[in-house]
C-alpha cells in the first residue's frame, strides 16, 4: 500500500534513475505494510487460537447456537431448505437470517467433513483475527502514515475503550483489561456482527479508492464489500451506513459531492447484487417487527423524532469545520465516527425506554473502532516529538505485553471447551429427536438456542424474532412465561395445541438451561402428562388427537382475522375444538423438503387447515388440479380443495412472492458488475 507521498513522487517527471528509486521505495513500503498487516493477524490468531480447535465452549447462553443450527440444517438439506420448517411454525429460508456467514459455514462443514459447530468456530476465529488488519489497511488508504495506522490497529487488537467509557460493560467483562470484541463474539454469539465489523473497513477503503479513481471498475469493486455486509448482518448494514456518512462528512469540500455519488451508486449496485439473498419481502418482515422488538426506538420516533436528524446534522457540520483545518482525513473520519456512535450508545443505556436507532447499544463495538483510530493518531503525533519518542515506544510495548497476557487469560476462560452431553440442552434435544418423530415442540431459553444445533426437531419459536410472521407466537410465549394464574396457564396450553406443539420442555431449578425463562415452572405439573425427566428438564406431552399438522375444518370454523391469545373471543379454544373433533376423519400429512402431501376424506365444502405459517408462495394441487391457498386469522395455511371423498393434496412452497423479481435484479446487477469490471479508460470514468 503506497502512501500519498509515494504517489506524488511517482507522478512527477523524473529520470530513469529516479524512477527506479521510487519503484524500490514503493516496493519497500508495500512490503512493510504487508508485514505489519500479517503481524496484526498473527497477534489476533495467537489470542483466539482456541477457536480453531474447540467444538463447543462454556458459553451456553450464547446466541451462536442459532448460527450453528442454521449452518447444520443447510449442510444436511442441500437443495431442500428453501422452506424452513424448524422455527416459528415455518418460514422462508430468506427470513431466517441474512445468509452469507451461515452458507459459508455450511459449505465449509460439508467440504471439510467436520461438524457445523467446529466449522463455525474456525470461521469466526478467522474473522476475529482479520478485523484489525482490515482497519490497518483502511487507514493507509485514508492517508494515515504507517505508524498511526499500526498503532490504531494494535489498540483495536488489545484494548476495549467501551470498558473504560461504560461501567456496565466493564462490569460485564469483569475487568478493564479484557477484550469486549472477543466476548461479544463468543459469550454473546454475535459472529455475524463481528464479521460485518471486519468487512466495514474494507468497504470504506474501497469507497475511498473509488472516489479517487472515479472509474466503473473501482465503483464495482466498492460494491462487493458493501454487498457482503448486506448479506452478513442487519445491524452491520446499519453501522456501515453510519460509517459511510461519517466518511463523506470527513471529505475535503471539493471531494464531498463525488463521495456522495460514489457511495450512493455503490450502495445501489451492492443491494442489486445482494437482492436475491436479502429480498424486499425479508426486509419488510424485519422492518415490520422493529416496533414490537424495540420499544425504546418506537418511543423515540414518537416523542423526539427530530433528535436523530439533529445528531446527523451536527456530525455534518463538524465534518465541514474539521475539513477546513489541518486534521488529516483518517483522523477526521475516526473522530466523527467515534462521536456519532458514542452518542448513540450513550442514549441507549435504557434501550427499553429510549434509543435513537434499533439496538443502538450494540454499536459500542463500532465506537471502539473510532476510538482506537484516534488513539493511534495521538500516539503517532507524540512519537514525532523527539524528546518523548522513546517513552512513547516504551509505553506502547509495555502496554501491549501487559494486555496480551490479559487477553490470553480472558480467551482461556471464555473459550474453555465443554462436553455437551453434560448439559440439559443436549440431553433434552437428543430425547426429543429419538422419541418425537419430527413433531413440533415448544422450548425457551438456551434450550431453544441449542435444540437445532443438535437435531432437526421443529420448534414453535426458535430463531429469529425479527422475522416472525405470526403474532400468535410471541404472545403465546408471553402467556407461557408469565401467565401464573390457573386460568391463564390453561389458556396457554390451549394455544400450544393450536400452534401444533406436541411436547413442551420445562426447565426446572436444577436444569443447566442458562436462562430458565419460565416463572413457576412447577405450575404445569398435573396439567400435562410427563414424558421424560433428565438433568432438571421435564418434557411434557401436549395431547393431540393425531400427529398430522393438517386438519379438516368447516368454513364457519375458520379462525377470523386478529386472533390473539388472551382475547375474549377465545379463537384458540374454538380452533382446537374443531381439529380435535372425534366425529370427523383425520387428515394425514407428510413433509418432504419444501412440500407436504396430504390425504384426507373430505365432505362437500370442507377446508384443510395446515399448522404452518402462510406466506405468499404456497401453491396447492388437488388431484393434480390447482386450487386456492390463503391465510386464516392466526396466520396458518388454509387450503380450499373443492373436493369431496378421498382427496390427495400436494402443498408446495415455491419461494417468496418476490423471488423471481429478486433473482432478475441480482442477475441484472451481476451483468452490470461484470461490464463495469472491464478495463477502464479515462473516457469511461465518472464524475469528472
Amino acid at each position: 500500500m503506497r502512501t500519498d507521498t509515494h504517489v506524488k513522487l511517482m507522478r512527477m517527471n523524473r529520470s530513469p534513475a529516479q524512477s527506479r528509486f521510487v519503484a524500490r521505495l514503493a516496493a519497500s513500503s508495500a512490503g512493510s505494510d504487508a508485514f505489519a498487516a500479517i503481524a496484526l493477524v498473527a497477534l489476533n490468531l495467537w489470542i483466539c487460537w482456541r477457536l480453531f480447535w474447540v467444538e463447543y465452549t462454556v458459553n451456553w447462553g450464547s446466541g451462536e447456537g442459532f448460527a450453528i443450527a442454521i449452518a447444520r440444517y443447510i449442510s444436511r438439506h442441500w437443495g431442500s431448505f428453501s422452506w424452513w420448517p424448524i422455527w416459528h411454525c415455518g418460514m422462508p429460508y430468506q427470513n431466517t437470517y441474512v445468509p452469507l456467514l451461515h452458507l459459508t459455514v455450511a459449505i465449509f462443514s460439508t467440504v471439510a467433513g467436520i461438524s457445523a459447530a467446529r466449522a463455525y468456530h474456525i470461521l469466526i476465529g478467522l474473522v476475529y483475527a482479520l478485523g484489525p488488519a482490515t482497519l490497518f489497511l483502511m487507514l493507509l488508504r485514508l492517508g494515515a502514515i504507517r505508524a498511526a495506522a499500526f498503532y490504531s490497529a494494535l489498540a483495536y487488537s488489545l484494548f476495549s475503550p467501551s470498558a473504560a467509557l461504560f461501567p456496565a460493560i466493564r462490569a460485564d467483562l469483569g475487568s478493564l483489561f479484557f477484550g469486549r470484541r472477543l466476548q461479544v463474539l463468543t459469550y454473546y454469539g454475535e459472529g455475524p456482527h463481528v464479521a460485518a465489523l471486519a468487512l466495514l473497513p474494507i468497504a470504506i477503503l474501497a469507497l475511498e479508492h473509488a472516489v479517487q479513481k472515479r472509474t466503473g471498475r473501482s465503483l464495482a469493486v466498492a460494491a462487493v464489500p458493501i454487498a457482503a455486509i448486506f448479506l452478513t448482518n442487519v445491524p452491520g448494514s446499519m453501522t456501515l451506513g453510519l460509517a459511510v456518512f461519517c466518511w463523506i462528512c470527513a471529505q475535503p469540500a471539493g471531494q464531498r459531492a463525488a463521495a456522495w455519488w460514489t457511495a450512493g451508486l455503490a450502495a445501489i449496485l451492492a443491494y442489486g447484487l445482494a437482492c436475491f439473498g436479502a429480498p424486499l419481502s425479508s426486509l419488510k418482515a424485519v422492518s415490520g417487527n422493529v416496533g414490537m422488538m424495540h420499544s425504546g426506538f418506537s418511543r423515540s420516533l414518537t416523542s423526539t423524532p427530530y433528535l436523530l436528524p439533529l445528531l446527523l446534522a451536527a456530525i455534518a457540520v463538524a465534518g465541514y469545520l474539521l475539513s477546513r483545518g489541518q486534521m488529516p482525513l483518517f483522523a477526521r473520519f475516526g473522530l466523527l465516527y467515534f462521536a456519532l456512535t458514542f452518542v448513540l450508545v450513550l442514549t441507549a443505556r435504557q434501550s427499553d425506554n429510549f434509543e435513537l436507532l434499533p439496538q443502538a447499544q450494540r454499536l459500542h463495538l463500532e465506537m471502539e473502532l473510532g476510538a482506537c483510530l484516534l488513539l493511534g493518531w495521538v500516539a503517532s503525533l507524540l512519537y514525532r516529538q523527539r524528546p518523548i519518542r522513546y517513552a512513547v515506544v516504551g509505553f506502547i510495548v509495555a502496554a501491549s505485553l501487559f494486555q496480551m497476557q490479559h487477553y490470553r487469560k480472558f480467551a482461556r476462560m471464555d473459550l474453555a471447551p465443554a462436553n455437551p452431553m453434560t448439559r440439559s440442552e443436549y440431553t433434552s434435544a437428543e430425547w426429543l429427536d429419538a422419541h418425537m418423530d419430527g413433531q413440533r415442540v415448544f422450548a425457551l431459553g438456551s434450550t431453544a438456542f441449542w435444540l437445532n444445533a443438535f437435531t432437526d426437531t421443529p420448534q414453535v419459536v426458535g430463531c429469529c424474532d425479527q422475522n416472525q410472521a405470526m403474532l400468535a407466537v410471541p404472545v403465546t410465549v408471553y402467556w407461557i412465561r408469565y401467565g401464573l394464574k390457573p386460568d391463564l396457564t390453561a389458556q396457554s396450553i390451549i394455544w400450544l395445541k393450536a400452534l401444533g406443539a406436541h411436547a413442551f420442555v420445562v426447565n426446572g431449578p436444577n436444569s443447566t438451561d442458562v436462562y430458565k425463562d419460565l416463572v413457576q415452572p412447577e405450575r404445569f405439573d398435573g396439567l400435562l402428562p410427563v414424558l421424560h425427566r433428565e438433568r432438571g428438564d421435564t418434557i411434557y406431552e401436549i395431547p393431540q388427537r393425531g400427529r398430522s399438522l393438517a386438519h379438516i375444518i368447516r368454513p364457519e370454523e375458520v379462525t377470523p382475522p386478529g386472533a390473539i391469545p388472551g382475547r375474549a373471543d377465545d379463537a384458540a379454544a374454538r380452533y382446537v375444538a374443531a381439529i380435535e373433533d372425534p366425529a370427523r376423519p383425520l387428515a394425514q400429512s407428510d413433509w418432504s423438503g419444501s412440500s407436504m402431501h396430504i390425504r384426507a376424506h373430505l365432505g362437500p365444502g370442507d377446508l384443510v387447515s395446515v399448522q404452518a405459517a402462510y406466506f405468499d408462495g404456497w401453491k396447492a394441487l388437488v388431484q393434480g388440479r390447482p386450487t386456492s391457498v390463503s391465510a386464516d386469522g392466526m396466520g396458518f395455511i388454509l387450503v380450499h380443495p373443492e373436493c369431496a371423498g378421498d382427496c390427495e393434496i400436494d402443498l408446495r412452497w415455491t419461494g417468496p412472492g418476490d423471488l423471481w423479481l429478486s433473482a432478475l435484479v441480482s442477475l441484472a446487477a451481476l451483468c452490470l458488475w461484470v461490464w463495469l469490471m472491464r478495463p477502464a479508460t479515462p473516457s469511461k470514468s465518472y464524475g469528472r
